[in-house]
């Protein structure tokens, strides 16, 4: 086929490439120079639009509709189908495109290293002397453009893997005080950040971490209180061991002292951090007590009273368990109350009857009996 022709339907052919790739078993040396034909000019980078004209500032969603990154996934596809290995190095003919792609100067590829980022720990294992020389240095904030592409590549489905953030320390620490440059993956690196911090990465400092985490806008923080929660909660059995060892030194050295801070969002969430703590739940109600305040729809699904309810707290712990529903309760009267609040109050009263005295429980039971019941 004439170049020319090539280049008109760069775009259907890589897309047929890309697909190929996944299966092929015979021509992979066609396959090979086809990509090659591909990648050379005139193709320019072809940024995506909106309906009005304007950029989409969406490296990936652009990297994997571009023929760049097409071409780009179809070579990874074809070097993941060999199985590598640690340190088994890349094949020379896939090596070569992949450092070509990284050349900055050639701002049309930078669609392949959006792909390239997001394949950044497959690529340092196989390859860690290549992978430091040609793809690690577009993470470095030194140029942005750049370091946004491969860290919105890398965050579109980050994994942990120290030897990784390690290298990147510093790139890594000094994108928290590029958050809104991240894009759709802003909230991402929020989270991706605070799963580092919990699981106490080897290599960094925790003033590093309670530094990068304090810069996160409110946005930011939101996410990470998130995290911290769905790790606890996802400790089950262990969630007591997890809480010690993971989370309340995270809150502990990490999490932001001003309560300036405090959303709704995050106050919710960190009231059903305490609850999922289960055996450790007066320690962690303990630590969070100052950033809890009236959640304005306490009977929502996903709302603490309904997490109280379904833990035996109330009765292992019924102080607690009255000073958690105290904080998140609001003087104001709803329409309905769930019947769960009220058996919430009871199974309090019942572990420990002297707090029906208590001016907390008074204050709480006239808002339910107010409430009326939910139906």
């Amino acid at each position: 086929m004439d170049d020319k022709v090539l280049q008109e339907i760069a775009h259907g052919v890589t897309w047929w490439m890309e697909a190929a790739s996944k299966s092929i078993n015979v021509h992979e040396s066609i396959l090979l120079k086809l990509c090659h034909r591909v990648l050379e000019p005139p193709i320019d980078a072809g940024t995506g639009m909106t309906c009005n004209g304007a950029p989409i500032d969406q490296p990936v969603t652009e990297a994997i509709n571009h023929p760049v990154g097409l071409v780009t996934q179809a070579l990874i596809n074809l070097w993941l189908k060999q199985s590598p290995n640690d340190n088994d190095l890349l094949p020379d003919e896939i090596k070569s495109i992949f450092t070509k792609l990284c050349n900055v100067q050639e701002s049309r590829f930078r669609h392949g290293r959006v792909l390239l980022g997001s394949r950044l720990i497959p690529l340092f294992r196989a390859d860690r002397i290549w992978t430091e020389k040609n793809l690690l240095p577009l993470f470095s904030w030194s140029n942005s453009t750049e370091a946004k592409a491969v860290w919105e590549g890398f965050l579109w489905s980050p994994r942990l893997y120290e030897p990784v953030l390690t290298a990147l320390k510093k790139e890594f620490l000094e994108s928290a005080n590029h958050y809104e440059k991240l894009g759709e993956h802003r909230r991402q690196f929020a989270m991706f950040i605070t799963y580092a911090a919990l699981n106490q990465i080897k290599g960094y400092d925790i003033s590093e971490f309670r530094s990068a985490i304090g810069k996160l806008p409110q946005e930011g923080l939101e996410e990470s209180a998130k995290v911290v929660y769905q790790s606890l909660e996802g400790a089950s059995e262990q969630c007591e061991n997890y809480w010690k060892n993971h989370v309340e030194p995270f809150w502990r050295e990490v999490w932001p002292k001003s309560i300036d801070r405090i959303t709704p969002r995050i106050s919710t969430l960190l009231a059903r951090l305490a609850i999922a703590a289960r055996g450790e739940f007066p320690t962690a109600l303990a630590a969070v007590k100052d950033w809890l305040y009236p959640i304005k729809d306490i009977q929502y699904e996903g709302a603490p009273v309904n997490q109280l309810h379904q833990s035996d707290l109330c009765k292992r712990f019924p102080e607690e368990a009255l000073q958690l529903l105290d904080a998140v309760t609001a003087d104001y009267q709803w329409q309905f109350v769930h019947e769960k609040f009220g058996e919430c109050l009871d199974q309090i009263v019942q572990a420990k009857p002297c707090l029906e005295q208590d001016k907390r429980y008074e204050r709480l039971r006239k808002v339910f009996d107010a409430g009326g019941k939910y139906n």
